[in-house]
Parts: C-alpha cells; sequence; structure tokens
C-alpha cells in the first residue's frame, strides 16, 4: 500500500537525512572514482600510433558515467528537503531498482566478436546518454531524487518539452549498454529496467500531481518521455 506523507521534523529526523545523505553521497563520489580508474586504464591501453574510434568511444563512454556519479553524488548533498514523499514498499522497489538494475551489467562479459560499427555505435549511445543525463541533473539541481519525492517543480530546460528527460537519457545509454553485453540474459535484464522506469514514472507523477497543484496544467502542455509520441 503507497501512502504520500511529509517528511517529518525534528533534531533526530533531520540527523538521520543528513547521515543519510552523507553515505550515498560517499557511495556514489566512489563509484566515480572506480569508473576515473577505468578511464586511466583505458588510456593506458590505447597505442598513440594506432588510436581507432571504438578506444575514444569507449574511453568517452567511461568518463561519462564517471561524470554522471560524481554529480549525483554532489546533488545527495545540496538536494532540497522533501516536501512531499511518496511511502510504500513497491514505489521505493521500482526507484532503487530502475535506477541501479543496470549495474548487474557487471557480471557479464562485453561481447568482442561484435562489428566495428557496432562497438561504436554502442559506446556513442553509452556517452550521448550519459552527458544528457548530467545535462538534465544541471537543470534539475536540488530537486534532485530517487525515491518518488516531491521537492520543487522544475519546468525549464529539458522539463519544458517532457515530463521526464532523466529516464528518456538513461534509456538510451541503456540500448548502448545492451549492443555492448548483448545476450539473451542481459537483453532481459535491460527490458526489465526500462518496464521498472516506467513504473517509477508512474509513481513518481502521483507525488508530483500530489506536491504542485501547478503540475497538472505543465502536464498537459508537455510529453511524458518522447516528443511527438508519448
Amino acid at each position: 500500500m503507497t501512502k504520500i506523507r511529509a517528511p517529518q521534523n525534528g533534531k533526530h529526523t533531520q540527523a538521520i537525512d543528513l547521515a543519510i545523505r552523507f553515505a550515498l553521497a560517499i557511495t556514489f563520489a566512489v563509484a566515480a572514482g572506480v569508473y576515473l580508474n577505468g578511464a586511466l586504464a583505458i588510456v593506458h591501453k590505447i597505442n598513440p600510433d594506432h588510436i581507432n574510434a571504438y578506444q575514444i568511444g569507449q574511453l568517452l563512454s567511461v568518463l561519462a558515467i564517471c561524470l554522471y556519479t560524481l554529480m549525483i553524488s554532489i546533488l545527495y548533498i545540496l538536494r532540497l528537503r522533501a516536501r512531499n514523499i511518496l511511502s510504500g514498499i513497491a514505489p521505493s522497489a521500482a526507484a532503487i531498482l530502475g535506477g541501479f538494475l543496470m549495474s548487474a551489467l557487471l557480471f557479464f562479459s562485453p561481447r568482442d566478436d561484435l562489428p566495428l560499427w557496432a562497438l561504436i555505435t554502442a559506446s556513442a549511445l553509452v556517452v550521448i546518454g550519459n552527458i544528457f543525463t548530467v545535462l538534465v541533473l544541471l537543470s534539475l539541481g536540488r530537486s534532485f531524487s530517487i525515491l518518488p519525492e516531491g521537492r520543487r517543480l522544475v519546468t525549464h530546460g529539458p522539463y519544458a518539452v517532457v515530463r521526464h528527460p532523466l529516464y528518456l537519457a538513461e534509456a538510451v545509454a541503456a540500448v548502448g549498454a545492451l549492443i555492448n553485453f548483448l545476450s539473451p540474459w542481459t537483453f532481459l535484464l535491460v527490458g526489465l529496467q526500462l518496464v521498472l522506469q516506467m513504473v517509477r514514472i508512474h509513481y513518481e507523477e502521483k507525488v508530483l500531481h500530489e506536491t504542485f497543484p501547478e503540475y497538472a496544467d505543465y502536464a498537459q502542455k508537455t510529453w511524458r518521455l518522447i516528443p511527438g509520441i508519448y
């Protein structure tokens, strides 16, 4: 059962919120460091005399993911206090799994038998998706959250075109990752992640409708996810 509630006040609650902020900020900062280390490893493998487009794409994709995780780390420290929270196991599970299920790709090996054009396409999609994600996060700013929470209604930048540009950007990157790790299991994994993101959108819109009376008018003027289609 889901329920929209305002966060509790009090020194004890604020202390818990601060502890969670710093714990998650440190977690994502460490992840950014891991990706940066991976980027440096790629640099060391590059032969200056035989640089190819795939190596550059692979380096840029890892650096883009590094920047994305670093941005999340910073925003967890700076984000505004939630005005409303959609509590319940289902909303939280959809948000967490939808946001982090792609990490399971680390348990798979990237394909080494794909044609060069497929590898370049995969890297390009990851780079484009993650750079777009960073741009969306810059617009979202202190309103950022992973769980369905209402902080401040953002309607400028990419949010003036679609209501959930962050999930669109993540979907582009996910397709690139799917190509790179292509297999029946990873296809199911990415498919499940996309379904969870749609469920996540449902819960987020529920709390935004409840928190911001102007959201209904904003929703009528913008597409949900893909301009001109949905």
